[in-house]
């Protein structure tokens, strides 16, 4: 008796698990006066709540600072880590599932970042992924996201959100580019995961 009551106890913790939660391959280009660049690959993490019909990206920028950097650059030195993207997506914009399937748009939205919200558009490219049509047998519930691949830029102005003293950071232009990106479905329980602008109303 007292085994089935484990099993039963691991059975229930085991089906409480979050999925899995997929990066995205993402690089940050930063300039300076717009002529000073250079680029830093890192993590970032999209989202689709269904729900809601959202779009997330979130993005911290600690993942993209290299410990013992003294650089004078803005991307190495802020303090505000995270930063999010925003913007309604119906899931009918979503191509139909087969082979090579694309579709383009532009998508309006909002970037978070330092408690301040400024809107952003973007474009959106977004691709069936070549082995879409297998995978639709899949039961895994996130697996209609997993044959989607996203690709877009974001430009980003700190200088925007929050007041610098130091001129450079002033004249810091950034544009983050999320290349072929995988989809989380986000479900419930997961909102924490999203926390600083899940419950904010859409402007």
């Amino acid at each position: 008796m007292k085994l089935h009551y484990i099993l039963f106890l691991f059975f229930i913790s085991f089906k409480a698990l979050p999925q899995e939660i997929v990066s995205s391959s993402t690089s940050i280009e930063s300039c300076l006066d717009k002529n000073d660049c250079y680029t830093i690959k890192g993590p970032s993490y999209l989202f689709y709540d269904e729900s809601k019909n959202n779009f997330y990206l979130k993005i911290d920028f600690a993942d993209y600072q290299i410990p013992g950097d003294t650089s004078e650059t803005w991307l190495y030195n802020t303090k505000d880590s995270c930063l999010y993207f925003r913007a309604e997506l119906q899931k009918e914009m979503f191509p139909p599932l087969s082979n090579q399937n694309t579709k383009s748009f532009k998508l309006n939205g909002q970037i978070f970042f330092n408690n301040k919200w400024r809107d952003q558009t973007i474009e959106l490219n977004i691709f069936s992924s070549e082995n879409s049509i297998v995978n639709t047998s899949n039961t895994n519930s996130n697996f209609k996201y997993d044959n989607y691949k996203v690709t877009f830029s974001l430009p980003f102005v700190p200088k925007d959100f929050k007041t610098y003293k130091k001129l450079y950071y002033i004249n810091q232009t950034l544009s983050i580019n999320v290349t072929l990106g995988r989809i989380n479905l986000l479900q419930p329980g997961m909102q924490n995961l999203l926390a600083d602008i899940y419950y904010q109303p859409t402007r």
